[in-house]
């Protein structure tokens, strides 16, 4: 991140009171499964993206398609000459380019060969080595999994499986899956599901705002990045949850200033805490930002309604972002799509030079703004976009006297960030960042809007590398807003009983089952659940995950509201939607050369080669679903009905760990055309697949074995269970 004057070292409380304030009023959290769309691809790879699997009713409507080049009011000035590189203060321009009079980038850099634009590297907080680790911000209290060997043969259990997530409802009888015989579809509990215990209380600070099935759409998703070999995702895993939300409440209480409520719109997990991503690219593409893009692309990390927020292992730099600089106010600006990436290295780690990033990548600060550096940043201090930056290093400007302001958006809010800005002014002809689609206007769409979980303080060091303001008088820390917003309807006295039911949204959808999500009501006892017009099942939650669908079959699911006496409403609009066919031949519904998802009936989750690892022996996983490289695989005939399935990431095949027995592990390894263990057969089984293992007739399954956020996958006795049947769905 950028900067400053000497400031003195930032107290560890002034974020962590903001985020504890915004955590006890963020409720239970969504499924944490991804959705895939349209992605925008790099010219290094053209990286393949997961089969359009259908976002379906309102959430899909209405969605602008970026414009082919930024407005700019007055043409920016070109970039004359590189400045000197910095390496011990971060600034290497190694791999930027200054964008000519006409291109796109214009005013700034072109970076990787998707020719993306940057502002270039952003200088260190004064006083800040950023060759010097920062340590964790919360301790791990969560072991990291032992090296996997023979588990144990007794199976799962559905409701082990399925503990801590949004309801499972069975769509021919309307049953919660796992639950006892009669018991209601309820919201999901404040812990990690599947995790050893202390993991809720690990993590308990850095709750984030969930929003409808915490996937679908655009979305802020978080990396950890690092090269092979130094893999330090178990220790600092909290740490970058709490910096995401950290990053959440700079957003949040900037907005508050203006009477508005903004939230950062992360891929979130089952515990309504951001979803980080544990991802491997070489050390060679790691050490420059282009190249790192780059790789990210190549495998997969290169969506258009994803922008990436990047911790990196690496010290290169201190931050760096990509940045339109694009100035119209419509939503088609090019800020308002991704990919973006924002990128943070370990000795600037923490929420305030992640906020500064995702600054750039939302679109902050125009050339035209009031007070621009003509940089991408801005001069009137305090500002955690403001610094006097190269190649102009302009004067600075001090508005706002307040230090506290230095971790707050846009002083006096007349640059890039007001969620009321007055009507003729600067924020309302050209881009403001409070309108951007990967920030919530408002509270989300929580799984349960009656339970809130309980902050838990933040336990072991808390020392940032960013500077400190001081904590007084500083910007109120509150997640609520502080004075009304003009352009809002006053609120009516009481809550109304409801006359409708929410608009539905599918998502997620495969050969069986599919996710339903809606807005929350707040004076709903119920939601009903309907099927092609009937009543399915009534449930808490605002998110469930509806399975034993068909495959080739059209469905319609609608929401009613049941209210507290026990009425139900009419539904709302429905999410209409066709399953897709299943497939099929000889050796199952693949093809050569062609690259698959593994989708586990039960639980969602994705058959994922951990941690986007190329290391022989490392771990299969059932995982969040994601659809990147790490998640892919691919087919080969290995003759008499048997197949090698080899990752996309790695190259290599799955292999089992040891003895065929119930409970060994599965790992990849180089394929081998002679090797019995790498020789799997797909058997149609229902409405998906099982996959058993040559020479015993034991099929994959997801064990109850934790593995950071996953499961485990394992051999286990055939027992026709949900976690042991898997759809197969072709990457386009």
């Amino acid at each position: 991140m950028a900067r400053r004057r000497s400031l003195p070292k930032r107290s560890p409380r002034t974020l962590l009171v903001t985020a504890a304030a915004l955590a006890a009023a963020v409720a239970a959290s969504v499924i944490g499964v991804n959705t895939v769309t349209d992605g925008q691809r790099s010219a290094v790879a053209a990286a393949e993206q997961p089969a359009q699997d259908g976002v379906v009713g309102e959430a899909a409507a209405g969605t602008a398609s970026p414009a082919a080049k930024p407005e700019h009011k007055e043409p920016p000035t070109p970039i004359k000459e590189i400045p000197k590189d910095d390496p011990a203060r971060g600034l290497v321009y190694t791999g930027l380019t200054p964008a000519p009079k006409e291109d796109p980038c214009v005013g700034v850099y072109r970076v990787s060969d998707a020719a993306l634009c940057t502002h270039g590297p952003d200088a260190p907080p004064a006083g800040v080595d950023i060759h010097k680790n920062t340590e964790p911000a919360v301790a791990a209290t969560t072991p990291a999994p032992a090296v996997p060997g023979e588990g144990d043969a007794k199976p799962p259990s559905a409701s082990d499986l399925l503990a801590g997530q949004p309801p499972v409802i069975d769509a021919q009888t309307g049953a919660v899956v796992g639950a006892p015989a009669g018991q209601a579809a309820a919201a999901a509990p404040d812990a990690v599901a599947g995790a050893p215990a202390g993991t809720a209380a690990a993590t308990g600070d850095a709750s984030v705002v969930c929003d409808g099935d915490g996937t679908s759409g655009n979305r802020v998703q978080v990396l950890y990045l690092h090269a092979p070999g130094q893999d330090r995702f178990a220790q600092y895993l909290p740490s970058f949850k709490k910096w995401a939300a950290d990053t959440d409440a700079i957003y949040n209480a900037s907005a508050g200033e203006t009477g508005g409520v903004r939230h950062v719109r992360y891929v979130t997990g089952a515990d309504c805490t951001v979803s980080v991503l544990n991802v491997e690219i070489s050390a060679a593409a790691l050490h420059e930002f282009g190249s790192a893009n780059d790789a990210l692309a190549s495998q997969g990390y290169n969506r258009r309604d994803r922008k990436y927020m990047i911790f990196a292992d690496a010290q290169v730099y201190c931050g760096i972002g990509t940045f339109n600089g694009d100035e119209r106010p419509g939503q088609d600006n090019r800020s308002n799509f991704g990919p973006s990436y924002g990128r943070t290295d370990s000795g600037c780690w923490g929420g305030s030079t992640a906020a500064h990033e995702l600054g750039h990548n939302l679109g902050a600060v125009n050339n035209s703004a009031p007070h621009t550096s003509k940089a991408g940043h801005c001069v009137d201090e305090w500002d955690i976009m403001c610094y006097s930056d190269a190649p102009y290093y302009p004067k600075m400007q001090t508005i706002c006297p307040d230090r506290g302001h230095d971790e707050r958006l846009d002083c006096n809010h007349d640059d890039y960030y007001n969620t009321a800005p007055q009507p003729g002014s600067y924020l309302t002809t050209h881009w403001n960042i409070a309108n951007n689609q990967f920030l919530i206007a408002g509270g989300g769409s929580k799984p349960d809007p009656t339970t809130s979980p309980s902050p838990t303080p933040t336990t072991g060091p808390t020392t940032s590398a960013s500077p400190s303001p001081s904590t007084s008088a500083k910007p109120s820390p509150s997640a609520s807003p502080t004075k009304p917003n003009p352009t809002n309807s006053p609120s009516p006295t009481g809550t109304p009983a409801p006359t409708g039911g929410p608009d539905m949204t599918a998502s997620q959808i495969t050969q069986n089952s599919a996710v339903l999500s809606w807005p929350a009501v707040a004076s709903a006892a119920g939601y009903e659940i309907q099927l092609n017009g009937k009543p399915l099942a009534t449930v808490r939650s605002t998110v469930v995950r509806v399975v034993q669908l068909r495959p080739d079959t059209a469905y319609s699911f609608a929401v009613a509201v049941r209210d507290q006496r026990g009425a139900t409403t009419k539904p709302g609009r429905p999410a209409a939607f066709r399953t897709p066919a299943a497939g099929g031949g000889s050796t199952g519904p693949t093809a050569p050369g062609k690259s698959y998802l593994l989708l586990n009936s039960l639980t969602g989750q994705s058959a994922d080669m951990w941690g986007s690892s190329t290391n022989d022996g490392a771990v299969l996983i059932g995982y969040q679903r994601t659809g990147y490289a790490n998640q892919r695989w691919l087919f080969d005939d290995a003759g008499d009905g048997f197949l090698r399935i080899k990752s996309a990431v790695s190259g290599k095949c799955l292999q089992v760990g040891g003895r065929l027995v119930a409970g060994q592990y599965v790992m990849q390894q180089p394929c081998n055309t002679a090797a019995t263990s790498q020789r799997w057969k797909l058997t149609a089984a229902g409405s998906g697949w099982t996959l058993t293992a040559d020479g015993a007739p034991l099929a994959l399954g997801v064990s109850s074995r934790w593995y950071y956020g996953g499961r485990l996958l394992e051999l286990q006795q055939p027992d026709a269970q949900g976690y042991q049947n898997w759809t197969v769905q072709q990457v386009s």
